[in-house]
């Protein structure tokens, strides 16, 4: 039986409005399915779709007393039409007997099966719709072309509405059979879009997996070149470790060789220069053994030559005046032979004249080359002390400290420490080694404060990272009594050595040199921390190989905390530093001084006079207790400059501003730093 029959059935059914459609509907089964009234042609057409749609019914949840009418009636064929409509008509009473529910149940069974069909058909693609052939007459609704699977007659019976003309007896639905056709048309367009879309997936799902297919093989062999890259490496990292050892101990070897090379150079060439220069000697007084320096062949032919020369000058002298006594008056002698007396008398006394002058040059240029020698003496004497040092130190046999640092060779000694040339064998490059040695027979509390000063000076240089200060690299302990801190290395000499050997530096180059030093200032002063290095001096500028120079030796400096006014901190340190360098302030006994980083402009305004004209402008042939004895600092309240040499007055300027005597009318270095002396611009 068709659904819209069975849905218009139910509907009837529990409205109950007619108690005779029971009977009509018993008479409907039977005369589709008796045999003894045969069934005209459109009844035939009906009679598979309704068996069809009663097998749907009970495929779908139908209940069995509705699916039995149309197993029974195909069943007993033979029977008369009387025992069909007696029969069913009880059964039909029998269903109006139940509740209303079962209706609704059926209701919602056919349309879970209808939702089910047309799942089925877009999974499928329903392919068979596009077959599907409308019927155009009474009861063709539900026909299919031909005879189809009882699938497709299920699915057919499902989704199209069946129409039966009220003169045959059956349902007719005018809105079902307009819906039916529409649904129908919609069903076969949408299915034939989805086919579509379904075939692009599938395509697309082809490519993608040939895509990934593609992209597992790569991973594979990305993944067995990684496992082979790693093995490689592993190898290569335990290959290193292996050779680590023996490559430290050829770089180490290498390195000694060489030290050893440059310390038999050195030690023969201050030989050769004691010949030249001189040597020290050791003299004994009683119980004092005192050492005294003996020149060498060239500076005693230098001395003989110059005092040679002073002989010379002193008997020319003496010729000249005997000759200008033996010269008569000019009011005598007036005949020929006294005026042929005059002019050689005149004759003779210029040519002493002329030897006299020969005589000067040539002691002055005894003179420049004795200052020479001087210096070369110097130098010699330094190397001397240096080799000297090398020879007592106890790191003097090329160790390796810290499984890291390769001393090499000594580079000077200070009060407390000695400074060596080595070579880091982790980072590959030259760094200098400065051994911080606390001396046995201090007390516990003395190297208490030792160590305490050295950690400062440590945590103040580590922060440090400026291409005009030298850098600390490492800190570490040796022994109880000895640790090391690591700084950067610089190949050039330091300000005083450049100094000793030319005490008067050009104008151009004591510019740049003081400009440099000023740029580490004003790092230094735009810092969180603020820090006064407190002992600028020729000896703390080291230059590298390229001329850079760098300030170093931050053993007292000063921070400067957040909460200092602008006078300054407390000196808490007075009488350390190197006097000729200090400002008045840091003399002052009557209170406790301020100071601030205006002690390191009156520090470099010193320096750059020293530079420009050789000498310092305070105090600069006394020693430290002279000073401080007789108070030149505090009484240097103007500075006054030579005529020679030659100084542009924009230098001249920079040194009284940094000389100013008044501590409160100093410029600091971030002020000072604005000079257009220290700025370069293009011209």
């Amino acid at each position: 039986m068709p659904d819209d029959m069975l849905l218009h059935f139910s509907s009837n059914s529990s409205n109950q409005s007619d108690q005779s459609l029971p009977d009509k509907i018993a008479k409907l089964e039977a005369r589709m399915v008796g045999k003894a009234t045969p069934a005209p042609p459109q009844q035939q057409h009906l009679q598979q779709p309704a068996r069809s749609s009663i097998s749907s019914a009970a495929k779908f949840g139908v209940p069995d007393q509705l699916a039995e009418p149309s197993t029974s009636s195909d069943s007993e064929d033979d029977h008369g039409e009387e025992f069909l409509i007696q029969a069913n008509t009880q059964k039909r009473r029998k269903v109006q007997e139940n509740d209303n529910s079962n209706a609704f149940e059926l209701v919602e069974a056919v349309a879970d099966g209808r939702q089910k069909i047309v799942e089925s058909m877009e999974t499928k693609g329903v392919s068979d719709g596009n077959k599907k052939k409308h019927g155009r007459g009474r009861g063709h609704s539900a026909s299919c072309r031909g005879r189809g699977s009882r699938v497709n007659d299920q699915t057919r019976s499902q989704v199209s509405v069946s129409t039966v003309s009220p003169s045959n007896g059956h349902l007719e639905n005018p809105h079902h059979k307009v819906d039916n056709g529409s649904k129908e048309q919609f069903w076969n367009q949408d299915c034939s879009a989805i086919e579509e879309e379904v075939s692009s997936l599938r395509a697309k799902i082809a490519s993608l997996e040939v895509d990934l297919h593609k992209s597992r093989q790569e991973t594979s062999e990305y993944q067995n070149l990684c496992h082979r890259f790693e093995k490689e490496l592993k190898e290569v990292k335990d290959c290193e470790q292996k050779m680590k050892p023996k490559r430290t101990k050829i770089i180490s070897d290498l390195l000694i060789s060489v030290s050893k090379a440059e310390r038999q150079e050195a030690r023969m060439k201050v030989r050769q220069d004691s010949l030249r220069l001189g040597n020290v000697g050791v003299i004994r007084a009683g119980t004092v053994i005192s050492e005294t320096w003996e020149d060498g062949q060239i500076l005693k032919d230098l001395n003989a030559h110059l005092r040679q020369l002073l002989e010379t000058k002193e008997a020319v002298e003496r010729q000249r005046k005997s000759l200008k006594k033996r010269h008569p008056d000019k009011g005598d002698g007036i005949d020929s032979e006294s005026g042929v007396q005059e002019e050689d008398f005149l004759i003779q006394d210029e040519i002493y004249k002329s030897r006299l002058a020969s005589i000067k040059r040539e002691e002055e240029i005894i003179l420049r080359e004795k200052d020479r020698y001087e210096l070369e003496k110097g130098r010699l004497i330094r190397e001397m002390k240096r080799i000297r040092d090398e020879d007592g130190s106890r790191f003097n046999n090329f160790q390796i400290l810290n499984h890291r640092y390769a001393l090499l060779n000594l580079l000077g000694k200070g009060g407390f420490s000695e400074v060596y040339k080595a070579y880091d064998l982790v980072e590959h490059r030259y760094v200098a080694c400065k051994l911080h040695g606390l001396n046995a027979q201090w007390s516990e509390e003395k190297k208490q404060s030792y160590i305490r000063h050295a950690i400062r000076e440590y945590n103040i240089h580590k922060t440090l990272v400026h291409h005009h200060i030298v850098r600390l690299w490492d800190i570490f302990e040796i022994d109880e009594n000895t640790f090391c801190t690591v700084l950067e290395y610089c190949s050039g000499k330091d300000l005083d050595a450049v100094l000793k050997a030319t005490p008067v530096l050009p104008e151009k180059e004591g510019r740049i040199i003081i400009v440099q030093i000023f740029q580490g200032l004003i790092y230094l002063n735009k810092r969180g921390q603020k820090v006064i290095h407190y002992d600028l001096k020729p000896g703390n500028v080291l230059f590298d190989e390229f001329g850079v120079a760098k300030v170093t030796d931050f053993g007292l400096s000063k921070i400067m905390e957040d909460d200092v006014g602008s006078q300054g901190m407390e000196l808490t340190s007075q009488g350390a530093g190197t006097y000729w360098y200090l400002p008045p302030e840091c003399f002052e006994l009557s209170k406790t001084p301020l100071i601030s980083s205006k002690v390191d402009v009156w520090s470099a305004g010193i320096l750059f006079y020293q530079m420009l004209f050789g000498r310092r402008p305070f105090g600069h042939e006394q020693s430290q207790e002279r000073i401080l004895r007789e108070d030149t600092i505090i009484n240097a309240r103007k500075v006054e400059f030579p005529s020679r040499p030659a100084v542009s007055n924009e230098a001249k300027e920079l040194i009284r501003r940094c000389l100013t005597y008044n501590q409160a009318e100093r410029p600091d270095v971030l002020t000072i730093a604005h000079d257009p002396y220290l700025t370069y611009s293009k011209k």
